[in-house]
């Protein structure tokens, strides 16, 4: 029983040990070193693009070509800025595509209100931005893509008091009679983003080629965060029917670019808490690239249009640029709610995090949403703690005879075993018994733990006192110290360790759980509180029960 038990803490502990090292390795500042043997082609935007064929094949050797961002020291275009109550958005003319995208209802630390986090960034030392355009097929017209200059007018493009949208209209007219209009629609309390593209064939000859649309970005260089940023995906990630969600991070897209035929679903690129997705209407493809300075592409291209002089088309696409909160995602698109990554034990943590979510509702804070949980959880097992701590009480009872079996068997451990287990039959007691609350919580414990990391609600949460955010450690200790404190209380009430090595190991469990902890969400450490508190209560009143009877 003692050595079950042993097992079972230091599992715990190899546990909590590797979600430590996995959050202090993320403290580091991380890159992706790109090797390749073969240098990346450097397409002129200026020269035409390559074919774009109505196969698979001939649509993936375009976007292997011709989707090589422009260069960094292309000369920017005339910028205007677009404000909601969500997003500030500087659009560069160049391209019509937004040059910069802050979240306003997002900043990047408590101590900082004023410095909004920022989602794409078209800058040299950042390099995680948007782009839409079309290409030609071989032999056609150049189309416009990402490099070429639209006219926007100039003004403040405000979200007024009273309005629910706003429309800004970029136009830009190539030489050789194509014409392509964007409409970019942002609305009021959302961070969703409509650009309805219309291209326009004034030529005198027909015109093949197709809409896409593109995320770049260099690893690392994400939203900005004076924060500990703990172990969280970041790469590229797409959603269709047939293969539902999937992620692809730089290594993959390095070793084996994707080339997915398609007609639904998204793409996106994910970092913690924020994400940036593509939601076309009509797709062909999604594609991802390695490119040039350590960059990576993730994207969509459209189904191969035929334009005739005098033709026109309209391609409508949503992009999401903004916070994982899963009310929002589940209304963007199918599946987009599963950027939010809980881990291999979702199945536990989204009934958590709804449990979590409807406590806030009722409460207001997320700090008593979290003790709600912990109660609930507590109630819901109660009658599988308190088999164990049943367990554990007759346990304590027993233990001079178990002693007393010890040193009259000491010689002859098969007849020791023996007579133990004809001791637990006589008293009734269950060696594996006291195990269950640690079993029961160690998912609970792990599911929990992802859904702190990972829940942006959670972010810059405060609780009560000093803790003003539940998603970092407690900047003074004291919640992490009572948890120690509530382990030492917890060990008194178990019947004691017989072996003196393992006496020895469960005095210092406390200590290194607490060094643990120390590093830990404060939601997380305050959930093992509570816990522990009313595992203490639950036990000490079995116990005395038992003993009394």
């Amino acid at each position: 029983m003692e050595t079950i038990r042993l097992i079972l803490f230091v599992v715990l502990a190899f546990l909590l040990l590797q979600i430590w090292e996995a959050w202090n390795g993320d403290q580091q500042p991380q890159g992706v070193e790109v090797v390749s043997t073969t240098p990346l082609p450097v397409i002129n935007p200026d020269l035409p693009n390559q074919p774009v064929g109505s196969s698979a094949t001939d649509i993936t050797d375009a976007t292997q070509r011709f989707l090589e961002p422009a260069a960094p020291t292309k000369i920017p275009g005339k910028q205007v800025t677009i404000s909601t109550d969500t997003l500030l958005v500087v659009m560069d003319s160049r391209g019509a595509v937004p040059h910069k995208v802050s979240l306003k209802n997002y900043p990047v630390s408590q101590d900082l209100p004023d410095q909004l986090t920022v989602m794409l960034d078209d800058v040299l030392d950042k390099r995680f931005f948007l782009q839409t355009g079309t290409v030609a097929s071989a032999g056609q017209l150049r189309g416009p893509n990402h490099s070429t200059l639209f006219d926007i007018a100039a003004g403040d493009y405000s979200l007024q008091e009273g309005e629910d949208q706003l429309t800004l209209v970029a136009v830009a007219a190539l030489e050789n009679g194509l014409r392509l209009r964007k409409e970019w629609h942002f609305y009021r309390g959302s961070y969703q983003v409509q650009l309805v593209s219309t291209l326009s064939n004034d030529s005198s000859q027909p015109w093949q080629g197709a809409f896409y649309n593109q995320l770049v970005r260099t690893p690392g260089d994400g939203a900005e965060r004076s924060f500990l940023t703990p172990a969280s995906y970041e790469g590229a990630a797409y959603f269709t029917p047939e293969s539902k969600y999937q992620k692809t991070d730089y290594e993959e897209i390095i070793e084996e670019p994707l080339a997915l035929p398609t007609d639904s679903g998204w793409v996106a690129m994910l970092e913690h808490y924020f994400v940036a997705a593509v939601i076309p209407q009509d797709i062909k493809q999604f594609y991802t690239k390695a490119l040039s300075e350590g960059r990576f592409a993730v994207g969509t291209v459209g189904p191969t249009l035929h334009l005739q002089p005098g033709e026109q088309v309209v391609d409508t696409a949503t992009f999401y640029i903004g916070p994982k909160e899963q009310n929002r995602l589940n209304e963007v698109a199918t599946g987009l709610e599963l950027t939010t990554d809980f881990g291999l034990l979702t199945f536990l943590a989204e009934p958590l995090f709804w449990l979590l979510s409807f406590l806030h509702g009722l409460f207001g804070n997320w700090g008593w949403a979290i003790i709600g949980v912990t109660v609930s959880l507590k109630a819901l097992f109660y009658p599988l703690s308190a088999v164990g701590y049943r367990s554990m009480a007759r346990m304590k009872g027993v233990q001079p005879k178990m002693l007393a079996l010890r040193e009259a068997y000491a010689e002859d451990k098969t007849l020791l075993n023996q007579k133990m287990m004809e001791l637990y039959r006589n008293e009734k007691i269950n060696p594996l018994g006291g195990c269950l609350p640690i079993l029961i919580q160690i998912p609970v414990f792990i599911a929990l733990y992802w859904v702190l990391l990972e829940s942006v609600e959670l972010r810059q949460a405060s609780f009560i006192f000093w803790l003003t955010d539940l998603s970092q450690s407690d900047p003074y200790y004291v919640l992490p110290i009572i948890m120690g404190i509530s382990m030492v209380i917890q060990q008194r009430l178990n019947p004691a360790q017989m072996d003196p090595i393992q006496q020895k190991v469960m005095m210092a469990m406390p200590v290194v759980f607490t060094f643990f902890f120390l590093m830990f969400p404060a939601g997380l450490v305050l959930y093992w509180v509570v816990n522990n508190v009313l595992s203490i209560l639950q036990q000490w009143s079995i116990t005395r029960k038992y003993e009394a009877a």
